[in-house]
């Protein structure tokens, strides 16, 4: 439901004082570190705390991480939500985190420690090994450049090997594709699998797969009642082929350029428009939370989304329909581009502490498997340190 092409990649790699798009802050400072910028999600490494953006070693009450380093005040150089024309790199409303994407393309990275400082910092023997990684995405004809550049063996490849890389490596991962309208898992992994499993397949055997896979997505439609969060769901719920794991952290990705049978879909706009846009009931999005969260044994730390759609945020305008738009397509002669997804958005802020990501799919296609491998690299690494499967 949106148009071919998108308007110019918007502003990436800015770094706030608590949100970054790169390994290291405005000072060089390893994001993460002691007495450096905490990462977007408000995360830091080891046993450090993030205090007003800072990753400070709070070890008792009163007790500061490093003499005469003092916290910034209010006043930092932090923008608003509402600055500049992309999604922000601070935390939505709703209580998830957005992020921009270095535009060298390798995207931020989580760092262990400043090494010059205090030495090489061993790894924690803590949270998760083992990911189960969901890609839902939607198939129909105006998704087709963020299929391809997702898709694309090399710029897959970067993402698989952020995520074997998560939690200081040695990372278990199962990775499944779906589409926006049920068609369950697409594709097929060694061993008899409809997904892609580490244990049995090569990272390139993995990117290779995936982007065969994509050949299946095609929804068999126009749009109209595409629904991501809900196929996903839907898939994971019923699914009996063994794909999610007790002991595994649960990361499900939506990528679409609407809302799951959200508000811009739904009939009521008046004229023509009632006949062909979605007449199918939205689906509770808090139900689907608790749903997913019953499926990992009640621990919502073991469930983690990014999403990747329009920001409710942004409007760029409106379609013939009165559809409000985040940003507008080119030569269709109305505002027809990626829709705002507010049901989206606030099902990421559902996610608790760092396992929430919201991305703006108008920053441009090709953005998306950077920002995808950042969001991997500094808000899932910190989901997957905090889960602690039980046993």
């Amino acid at each position: 439901m949106k148009a071919w092409s998108y308007l110019g990649a918007l502003a990436l790699g800015a770094v706030t004082g608590w949100a970054c798009s790169a390994d290291s802050d405005a000072n060089g400072c390893p994001v993460g570190s002691l007495d450096c910028a905490c990462t977007q999600g408000a995360g830091c490494d080891l046993d450090y705390k993030c205090v007003e953006g800072f990753c400070k070693d709070i070890v008792a009450p009163g007790t500061s991480s490093a003499e005469g380093n003092e916290s910034p005040d209010d006043g930092s150089d932090t923008p608003s939500a509402d600055e500049g024309t992309s999604a922000s790199t601070t935390a939505s409303e709703s209580g998830g985190s957005t992020m921009s994407v270095d535009d060298t393309g390798s995207g931020p990275k989580l760092d262990v420690g400043n090494a010059e400082e205090t030495g090489p910092q061993p790894c924690m023997e803590t949270g998760c090994r083992q990911i189960d990684l969901l890609f839902a995405i939607d198939g129909t004809a105006s998704m087709i450049e963020e299929i391809q550049a997702l898709a694309a063996v090399n710029a897959f490849s970067q993402i698989v090997a952020t995520l074997s890389e998560i939690n200081c490596g040695d990372i278990e991962y199962r990775i499944g594709l779906t589409n926006d309208n049920d068609a369950g898992f697409l594709g097929a992994g060694a061993g008899g699998n409809p997904w892609f499993d580490s244990g049995e397949m090569s990272e390139a055997e993995v990117a290779a797969a995936f982007n065969a896979a994509t050949a299946g997505l095609s929804n068999g439609t126009a749009g109209g009642c595409e629904h991501v969060l809900a196929s996903s769901h839907d898939l994971l719920q019923g699914d009996t082929t063994g794909f999610l794991r007790d002991d595994a952290l649960l990361v499900i990705v939506l990528i679409t350029d609407v809302d799951d049978r959200g508000y811009y879909d739904q009939v009521g706009f008046g004229g023509l428009c009632d006949l062909f846009l979605c007449q199918e009931t939205p689906n509770d999005i808090t139900g689907m939370y608790d749903s997913l969260v019953a499926m990992k044994g009640g621990d919502p730390e073991a469930v983690a989304t990014i999403v990747v759609a329009g920001d409710p945020r942004v409007q760029q305008g409106a379609n013939s329909c009165g559809q409000p738009a985040t940003c507008c397509g080119v030569g269709l002669g109305e505002c027809a581009g990626a829709h705002h997804a507010p049901r989206l958005w606030d099902f990421a802020g559902m996610q608790v502490a760092n396992n929430g990501v919201t991305l703006n799919i108008c920053d441009g296609a090709a953005q998306i498997p950077d920002a995808i491998e950042a969001a991997l690299g500094t808000n899932i690494d910190l989901a997957c340190q905090e889960f602690e499967p039980e046993g």
